[in-house]
């Protein structure tokens, strides 16, 4: 009997750690595969820079010229979150600097 009341009580407990599905934080999902999204991080105004070495001017260059510091400058191995943030760019590099692409996200 103690078993159950305990269970009932958490079970009922307000803050016991649910969330109703309305509560949960919203995330902007990214763009639907075959679909072109706005190009909200800058990313169609530098891509003249592919081909070239990521080194520190470049890097600024690519921040002036996108005109914002939301940068993501990735290798091959780099650990990176998975959330979608349309207004940043994410520069994927090889193994040696050189960019390859860039995407907003």
């Amino acid at each position: 009997m103690l078993i159950c009341g305990v269970f009932l009580a958490a079970t009922l407990n307000p803050h016991s750690g649910y969330s109703a599905p309305d509560e949960m934080s919203q995330r902007p999902s990214p763009p639907k595969p075959g679909t072109r999204a706005p190009d909200s991080c800058g990313s169609q105004v530098i891509s003249r820079f592919v081909g070239a070495d990521a080194e520190p001017a470049v890097r600024k260059a690519v921040a002036t010229a996108v005109g914002h510091e939301r940068i993501r400058w990735i290798k091959p191995g780099t650990v990176i979150t998975q959330d979608f943030q349309e207004n940043r760019l994410n520069v994927i590099l090889d193994q040696t600097g050189q960019i390859l692409t860039m995407r907003c996200g």
